[in-house]
Order: structure tokens, then C-alpha cells, then sequence
């Protein structure tokens, strides 16, 4: 936790090394690290459920409640308005245009609560499976009782108030984990996954208000609404072409393989979701707005930011791939074993795809979410021309395939628009993260030959893990020492900030 705090600490101090001010510099390092304690909470959480519930549960179970989420997505994503991000990027008192958010907001969760509760059958028709009609109307509640959340949480991300963004978040996790979990043990059936889930929307919906209190008004201002859409018509357009980036796998595979093979599909995603750390560049994009017409402080955010990124994520993405098998066969039970391969592959698409969020959230900022919407749609064109095939030839090992592929193609283009963006040359980017990635590729290659030494079980497993750990970190010192890469310089200088 101490070294995960100090490296992200550090960075946000690269951001803003040219002449910004240390009050920015401060909240913007304290919210980065309330957003990293979430997200480690928030996976830890979500990683121990999945062991847990895969024991209890059955694949099908997963690939009932995965359909459920596919269509609910569906909805809301062609709904989304974009105001939110809209409201973080605008600058001066966004006040005024709360209300008129606020009321587009529960308007649009009412309809798509609506919508779905009529056409549960009609949708349970499309997927072949007659069971989730009631699922499809109470995940419908929920997706109603979270468009009556407090729009005024924007100002928490805004003015970089992350503990209380943690808390606001955090609530619903713990909900939706225990509720989950004690279900699962008493009926042992998909209800378990959807009363959770309701759960943790209701108790993230009340904690909204406790975090800042606000009271909406029924003020509907059609000058306001406008302003916010010309900036979030991008966002609901790269929204839309998120939704079937992500979700357009499982869609495939649900149709071609069916309800089990979804299942196998959405426990090959769980583990590697631990590599999803979004929502600590989130804590950037805030940041990102404050200077966003100076392009010496964005390059170094971008450099500093995607470098922190690379540490972080090659190593894990690398470790994963190596311990997969281990892992299923210990904690979740042979049964799962046909998700394997997906799950190696799909470690290393999410990792990659994260570093492509670090040029997402600084296109957003700078007021250029065209360039993401771009690059999510040449992403979203390959999974579209390659999935059938490969599903039809490699089952869902195919699918994480094309879409490691599909990720890979979109970083480097959005990584190449970003550099030039930013004026930064193409070698200094390439300097910024060779090291990171060549000591985790060298690290997981060096763990696949020893972890046949180590004894079987829990132990062997603990040991592989540690001697991972250890490999990276000596790796990494030596390139620190040898290149200069200057990444334990990084902690160093942060640990001095702390004292």
C-alpha cells in the first residue's frame, strides 16, 4: 500500500513540477491516493467474491447474470448524456447547471427502468433464455434507483475531494461483496449476483447524500442542457462505441457458444480486471482541465502518468499470465480450467488498453474526445470483422484473441496522437516505459522456469508471487542504476515529500 501511495504521489508531483502551485499539487496527490486505496478495496473485494462464488456457483450462473448486464448496458449506454464529464471539464461554477443535470438524469434512469420491464420478455427471446426476465427487471430497479443519485458528486472529482468520492464509492462494494456472498451460501443460484448488485446500488445512492448534501430542484433550464451537450455529444458518441468494444465479445460469444460458454467467459475477466485502474487516471482528469493550455505541464503529466502506469501494470499483466493456472485450479476449482487461456490472454489486453486510457482521459481534458471516439472505433471495427471467425475456430480463447489484437492496434494509435499532441518526440516516449516492459517480460519468463522448483499447493503458489516481486524489483534497480531510468527515483523523491 506504502509503495503504491508513494508512486502515485510522485507523479502527480511530476505534473505539475513547472511552477503550479502546491495546494493543486497536494489535493491532486491525496484524491490520487484515496482513488488507489478504492481500487485496491474495490478489487480485492471483487476478486475474493469471484473465488467464493465460483466455488458456490455454476457457469451458467455467471453467463445468466453476464446477459442481464450486456442488455442493461445496451440501454444505458444510448442514453448516456456525456453531462458529467461535461460539468468536470467546464470551468467556473457549474452550480447553475446542477438542477437541469439532475433532472436529465433520474428522467433518463426512470425510462430505461421502463423500458426494460416491458421488454424483459422480448429480450429473454433474443438470448434463448427464458429465466432472465424477473433478473432483467430488478437489475431495470436498480438502474432506476442510480439515476437518483446526488449529480453534486461531481464536485467531489472537480475540486479533487477523492476521500469522500472513496467513501461514496467504496459503500456500495462492501453492499454489493457481503450481500452477495451470504446469498450465494444460502441458495446457491444467480440471485445471489442480482440482489447484490441492487444492493450496493441502493447503499451507493444514500451515501451520495451523506457525502454532500444537495437538494435538487425541478429548475429545467433548455439553454444549460444544450451548452453541456455540445461538449457531451463525443462523450455519448465514444460511449456508444465503448459499449460495443466492451461488450461485443461477450455478445458473440454468448451467441455462438452459449449461456455456459459466457459463463467461462466472464470468470476469464475477472481476474484480469485487477489490472483495470482507470479510476486512478480519472483522479488526473481533473487535474488535466486545470492546465490544459499549458503543453510543457501536459507532457509531463502524460510522460510521468503513463510511465506510473507501465511499472504497475507489466509486471502484473505478467505475472498473471504465468500463475493462471495455478490460480484456477486452487481457488476457483477445476471446473473453470477451459477459462485459461482467455484469462492469459485478456491480462494482457486489459494492461494494454490501460495505458490507452492515460491518452483517453488527457484527450478529454484538452477538449478532444473526437481522438478517442476515433481510435475506439477502428478498435471496435476489428472486433466486429474478426470475431465470428476466431470464435467459430478457437471457441472463447479466439475472442480474447481479437480483442488483445483490437487493444493493441488503439493504444499505439492513440498513444502516437498523444505525442504529437503534447510535442514529445517518439523516442523520448519509447525511453519513458522500454525498461518497465523488458524487466516484466524478463520477470515472467524467469517465474515460468522456477515456479517448477517451488512445492505444489498454497505455498508453491505464495512463493511464485514473491519471487516475481522480487525478480521485477531487482530488475528494476539494475536498469535504475545501468540506464538511468530514474523509476526508484521516483519513490525516493516522494518518500522525502512524506517526511
Amino acid at each position: 500500500m506504502y509503495i503504491f501511495k508513494t508512486l502515485m504521489l510522485n507523479s502527480i508531483k511530476f505534473f505539475f513540477i513547472a511552477n503550479s502551485s502546491e495546494s493543486l499539487f497536494k489535493k491532486t496527490a491525496k484524491g490520487s491516493f484515496w482513488l488507489l486505496v478504492f481500487r485496491i478495496l474495490d478489487q480485492s473485494f471483487g476478486l475474493i467474491g469471484t473465488i467464493i462464488l465460483a466455488r458456490l456457483l455454476a457457469p451458467s450462473d455467471f453467463g445468466l447474470f453476464g446477459i442481464t448486464l450486456l442488455a442493461v448496458s445496451f440501454l444505458d449506454t444510448f442514453s448516456q448524456t456525456g453531462f458529467q464529464p461535461a460539468l468536470v471539464h467546464k470551468k467556473g461554477d457549474i452550480r447553475p447547471y446542477l438542477d437541469t443535470s439532475f433532472i436529465i438524469q433520474a428522467v433518463r434512469g426512470f425510462l430505461i427502468a421502463l423500458t426494460i420491464f416491458v421488454s424483459a420478455p422480448y429480450i429473454a427471446i433474443f438470448f434463448k433464455v427464458e429465466a432472465a426476465v424477473p433478473i432483467l427487471r430488478i437489475i431495470g430497479f436498480a438502474i432506476f434507483i442510480q439515476g437518483l443519485e446526488n449529480i453534486a458528486t461531481i464536485y467531489l472529482q472537480k475540486e479533487l475531494e477523492f476521500k469522500k468520492y472513496f467513501i461514496y464509492q467504496i459503500s456500495g462494494t462492501f453492499a454489493k461483496f457481503f450481500i452477495s456472498v451470504i446469498l450465494a451460501l444460502i441458495f446457491r443460484n444467480v440471485w445471489a449476483l442480482v440482489i447484490g448488485f441492487l444492493a450496493g446500488t441502493i447503499l451507493r445512492c444514500f451515501v451520495s447524500y451523506v457525502v454532500y448534501f444537495y437538494k435538487p430542484r425541478l429548475i429545467f433550464d433548455f439553454a444549460k442542457a444544450k451548452e453541456l451537450f455540445g461538449y457531451g455529444k463525443w462523450i455519448f458518441g465514444s460511449n456508444i462505441i465503448s459499449f460495443f468494444v466492451t461488450q461485443i465479445d461477450s455478445f458473440f460469444v454468448q451467441k455462438l457458444i452459449g449461456v455456459v460458454g459466457l459463463g467461462f467467459y466472464q470468470i476469464s475477466y475477472k481476474v484480469p480486471s485487477i489490472l483495470n485502474m482507470e479510476i486512478l487516471t480519472a483522479a488526473a482528469f481533473p487535474a488535466y482541465a486545470k492546465i490544459q493550455d499549458d503543453i510543457s505541464k501536459l507532457r509531463d503529466a502524460y510522460l510521468k502518468i503513463t510511465k506510473i502506469s507501465f511499472i504497475i501494470l507489466m509486471p502484473m499483466a505478467g505475472g498473471i499470465f504465468v500463475i493462471a493456472a495455478d490460480f484456477i485450479t486452487l481457488f476457483l476449482g477445476e471446473k473453470w480450467l477451459p477459462s485459461l487461456w482467455p484469462m492469459r490472454i485478456l491480462s494482457l489486453s486489459v494492461s494494454m488498453w490501460m495505458v490507452a486510457v492515460v491518452s483517453n482521459y488527457m484527450f478529454l481534458a484538452i477538449g478532444r474526445p473526437n481522438v478517442t471516439t476515433r481510435w475506439t472505433s477502428i478498435k471496435l471495427l476489428i472486433l466486429l470483422i474478426f470475431l465470428y471467425p476466431f470464435i467459430i475456430k478457437y471457441d472463447i480463447t479466439g475472442a480474447s484473441i481479437v480483442v488483445l489484437a483490437s487493444s493493441l492496434v488503439a493504444t499505439f494509435g492513440l498513444a502516437f496522437e498523444a505525442i504529437k499532441a503534447i510535442k514529445c518526440g517518439f523516442i523520448q516516449f519509447i525511453n519513458n516505459v522500454i525498461f518497465s516492459f523488458i524487466n516484466a517480460l524478463i520477470m515472467a519468463v524467469s517465474v515460468y522456469f522456477l515456479k517448477g522448483y517451488f512445492p505444489d499447493g498454497i505455498l508453491g503458489f505464495l512463493t511464485t508471487v514473491l519471487a516475481g516481486i522480487l525478480i521485477y524489483f531487482f530488475l528494476t534497480l539494475i536498469s535504475d542504476k545501468i540506464f538511468n531510468d530514474k523509476a526508484f527515483l521516483l519513490v525516493k523523491e516522494t518518500v522525502g515529500l512524506l517526511k
